[in-house]
C-alpha cells in the first residue's frame, strides 16, 4: 500500500513515466523557501536563479530542511523504495518574460544510472503554468530507452549542456503540461522527455528540482558523485555521503559542496 500516492497515481507513474500534481507542503511553506532565496541574495549580491543551481542544499539549511520534507519523501518512496538519496538539487528559475527554456531531453543523457531507477522531483515554489513556461513531459517516453540528442545553441538554454532530442514526436498530442500550485510537485522518470518553453506571463516561474534514487544505483558516467542521504540506510556505500548542514555555510557541508562542485563537470561529458 503506498504511503501518500493512490495505487492509480503509482500505476500512472509506471505506464506513462510521471505523476502530477501532488501536494507536499502548505504554500506558506513554499514562500518560506523563496523569502531565505531572497535573504541570501540581499546578503551575498547574487542572483539565486544563477548561482544556486547545483547542490545548494549543502550551503543553506532552508534547503536542506526542504529536500527532507516527509510527505515529498513519501511520494518518493512510493516509487523507489525506503532507501533514498538525493543526488542533485537546484533552482529552476524563470523571472517574468524571461527567454530562458530548457529543450526537450532525458535527465539520463546527462546523468546514468544502473539500475535507472532515478527520478527528479520538480517542487513548485510559485505557480507553474503554460503560459509562464510549466514543464511539459512526452507521454510514455522512458520506454524507448536512450533518445538521440543533437547539440543546439546555448543562448537561453538553462541546462549545464544544450541537447535535444531527435527523431521523436514532441507535438502537442503526445505533450502533458506539468500544471502546478505553490507546494506541489511533478514527479518523473529520468528517462522521460521533457522540456519547457519561455515565460510570456508577468509572472515569475520558480520551481526546485531534486533528483533522487535508492542508494544502490551505480553511476556510469564516472567521476565523483557524492549524495544526501535523505530517508533509511545506505547499504550499499557507491557515493560519498554528504553532511547535513546545521546551520548556513557549516563548514563540512560547504567543503563537501566544494569537491563535488570541482569534479561534477565530468558527469555531464557528451558521449
Amino acid at each position: 500500500m503506498p504511503k501518500s500516492l493512490s495505487e492509480d497515481q503509482v500505476a500512472h507513474y509506471r505506464r506513462e513515466g510521471f505523476v502530477t500534481p501532488v501536494t507536499v507542503m502548505p504554500p506558506a511553506d513554499a514562500q518560506a523557501v523563496l523569502d531565505a532565496a531572497g535573504v541570501w541574495e540581499k546578503e551575498s549580491g547574487k542572483r539565486a536563479k544563477e548561482h544556486l543551481r547545483g547542490k545548494p542544499h549543502l550551503l543553506l539549511t532552508a534547503l536542506a530542511k526542504l529536500i527532507r520534507t516527509p510527505k515529498l519523501l513519501d511520494v518518493v518512496e512510493d516509487l523507489i523504495g525506503p532507501d533514498i538519496v538525493c543526488l542533485e538539487t537546484g533552482f529552476l528559475w524563470k523571472d517574468a518574460r524571461d527567454p530562458g527554456f530548457v529543450a526537450w531531453h532525458q535527465d539520463s543523457s546527462y546523468m546514468k544510472f544502473d539500475p535507472p531507477l532515478a527520478i527528479n522531483a520538480w517542487i513548485a515554489l510559485t505557480d507553474s503554468k503554460l503560459d509562464n513556461g510549466a514543464m511539459q513531459f512526452i507521454r510514455n517516453s522512458h520506454t524507448l530507452g536512450d533518445v538521440p540528442y543533437e547539440l543546439i545553441p546555448t543562448e537561453n538554454h538553462m541546462l549545464k549542456f544544450s541537447r535535444q532530442v531527435v527523431g521523436l514526436d514532441t507535438g502537442d498530442g503526445r505533450r502533458v503540461t506539468a500544471a502546478l500550485e505553490p507546494g506541489q510537485i511533478s514527479i518523473h522518470n529520468a528517462n522521460v522527455v521533457h522540456g519547457s518553453a519561455p515565460n510570456t506571463s508577468d509572472r515569475p516561474r520558480i520551481g526546485f528540482g531534486c533528483l533522487f534514487a535508492p542508494p544502490h544505483v551505480k553511476n556510469q558516467k564516472g567521476g565523483f558523485m557524492s549524495a544526501t542521504l535523505v530517508r533509511g540506510r545506505d547499504r550499499a556505500g557507491n557515493f560519498d555521503l554528504e553532511p547535513e548542514p546545521t546551520r548556513d555555510y557549516d563548514p563540512p557541508a560547504v567543503a563537501a559542496y566544494e569537491k563535488v562542485m570541482n569534479a561534477s563537470m565530468k558527469l555531464y561529458k557528451v558521449e
